[in-house]
């Protein structure tokens, strides 16, 4: 058990559970106003602490990497006493699995819920980065309704990381049996061979859409979604194609499912109100527009300067001449 007084600024409060390399605990930061965090402490065996270390910094490297409103986000990292541990943001919610059946969750939260979790896993994959332990144990319901993707535990670099190295731990990752991805969620390919990447991710967001739209989990002699009436036959063909059996019959990537689920997991934009036609009728006093306060001098707007037309100056001196005509014979005329 982690000891409260050996990780420095956080103070451990209680044990939120275990996982697969350690425990999780909530905690508090002294140094900004007891703010509360998540501690993720790793424990090992001494004879696997070489390979626990590994994989430990190897999530706290995936996690960093990464900033997405529906994946948790890791704050801090080190070492104490020890032992290796990573401080992430604490999600406060409820677990999915406790939701899936629940009668009073409403399609409209159901769908969308199912393309957070999509825009989480689509983050990871366009990092080259799978999952391979979605479950709704793995997703977490924040007090706004908003779905979380959390435990990186198992997850790893499928190309290159960001340092255009392989992943580390591909190396040695036979040299110990280590927990693995949930068997119900994961793909045929990964129970046959072994490979789980993002289309194995994809796999179990499907599967996991299917039990929570339905509240029961896929199984061999399952109804096909199209046969729920309250699930639409864009959102079963996403979800059905994303659990093909074949890997080559499945979307290239996540966000072409989500983008088949199309606006059915949004509200609908309410429709304009339609214009009514001019009448003839004269407007009844209590439509009469209030009449228009007095304008001040400051809302008068100066008046306008017109331009004059332009005169050419042949004309202007034929008008001289004719004006000066016009004195000499008033003068003469006075004589």
């Amino acid at each position: 058990m982690a000891n409260p007084e050996d990780l420095g600024r956080y103070r451990l409060k209680r044990l939120l559970g275990r996982g697969v390399l350690g425990e999780v605990w909530e905690a508090s930061d002294l140094e900004h106003e007891g703010h509360k965090v998540a501690v993720k402490i790793l424990h090992a065996a001494d004879d696997e602490l070489a390979l626990a270390r590994l994989q430990f910094a190897r999530e706290a490297r995936l996690c960093a990497q990464l900033s997405h409103p529906n994946l948790a986000q890791v704050l801090d990292a080190g070492e104490a006493a020890g032992t290796s541990f990573m401080v992430m943001e604490m999600i406060e919610g409820k677990p999915l699995r406790q939701l899936v059946g629940d009668a009073s969750v409403t399609m409209h939260d159901k769908l969308r819920w199912l393309r957070q979790i999509g825009g989480a896993l689509a983050v990871l994959h366009r990092a080259d980065v799978a999952h391979r332990d979605l479950k709704p144990e793995n997703v977490l319901i924040r007090p706004d309704g908003t779905a979380c993707l959390v435990d990186l535990g198992i997850a790893k670099w499928t190309r290159f990381d960001l340092g255009g190295e392989r992943d580390p731990l591909e190396a040695i990752e036979a040299m110990e049996p280590k927990e693995g991805p949930d068997p119900r969620y994961a793909p045929p390919e990964a129970l046959e061979s072994e490979t789980y990447d993002e289309l194995g991710d994809q796999w179990a967001w499907g599967t996991l859409g299917y039990e929570l739209l339905t509240g029961k989990a896929p199984g061999p002699d399952s109804k096909p979604l199209a046969a729920f009436d309250e699930v639409s036959a864009p959102v079963a063909d996403a979800l059905d194609k994303a659990r093909s059996p074949k890997r080559e019959d499945r979307f290239d990537g996540i966000e072409l499912a989500l983008d088949e689920i199309g606006p059915g997991s949004a509200p609908a934009i309410p429709a304009a109100p339609p214009k009514k036609a001019p009448s003839s009728e004269p407007p009844s006093p209590s439509t009469q527009p209030a009449p228009a306060a007095p304008l001040s001098r400051r809302d008068v707007p100066p008046p306008s300067i017109q331009p004059q037309p332009h005169k050419s100056p042949l004309i202007m001196g034929l008008g001289l001449i004719v004006v000066i005509g016009v004195l000499v014979a008033i003068i003469a005329s006075m004589r």
